[in-house]
């Protein structure tokens, strides 16, 4: 009787552990999903670029890349930037601003669905964007949809948009000043990422302006 009882109390015992793993293992779930959906904003969350095949010439997209450095401006930051950064940046004139604006029209004949952007800036500016990140792109949680090209109506196209702060560049010896305007200068990698196909691109030809 008694090693009945022990077989029956040794069974309980399994059938709890077991039970506390599968709880343990649905409470893991929860919280990775939560962390995930809560704090991954871009497809990509990273400055160094992944390593892919990349090409400078689109088969389904137009690229104009915009950059402007020195422009007064009161624009966000896209949520890279932290609000004490921002306000640190407009409160003194040690900053100097660098905007970002990527368009990115859909020319093929077919319309484009859940595009998703990630850009990537020369790893060389990571010490002097106040930051430190050199990625941005298109919140994953948003869903953008391109259309085919229409006169009638801009849906084809999207911007997506930077802006952040730089030492200010008046004020910094020229050797310094000179390593962020090439770092500025050179390719941005660009993936955009759409219901059944993926471009990863190589923008080199920008439109830079410094006021």
């Amino acid at each position: 009787m008694a090693g009945g009882d022990f077989i029956k109390n040794k069974h309980i015992i399994i059938l709890c552990l077991i039970a506390v793993v599968v709880l343990s293992l649905f409470i893991y779930y929860d919280y990775y999903s939560y962390n995930k959906s809560h704090f991954q904003i871009y497809l990509y969350q990273t400055n160094g670029a992944p390593n892919l095949n990349y090409t400078t010439k689109s088969k389904h997209f137009k690229i104009n890349t915009t950059i402007e450095i020195g422009k007064n401006n009161n624009t966000k930051t896209n949520g890279l930037d932290s609000a004490e950064d921002i306000q640190k940046t407009q409160d003194s004139n040690e900053f100097t601003s660098l905007n970002y604006t990527i368009r990115v029209e859909n020319i093929s004949k077919e319309k484009l669905n859940n595009i998703e952007i990630v850009a990537f800036l020369d790893k060389g500016l990571e010490p002097y964007v106040v930051s430190g990140l050199v990625y941005f792109g298109t919140p994953i949680q948003q869903r953008i949809d391109l259309n085919v090209p229409n006169a009638k109506k801009k849906d084809n196209c999207i911007d997506v948009s930077r802006s952040t702060w730089l030492p200010n560049l008046s004020q910094i010896d020229a050797d310094e000043r000179q390593k962020i305007l090439d770092s500025i200068k050179k390719p941005i990698k660009l993936i955009i990422k759409w219901d059944g196909g993926e471009e990863d691109l190589m923008l080199q030809n920008f439109d830079i302006k410094m006021y």
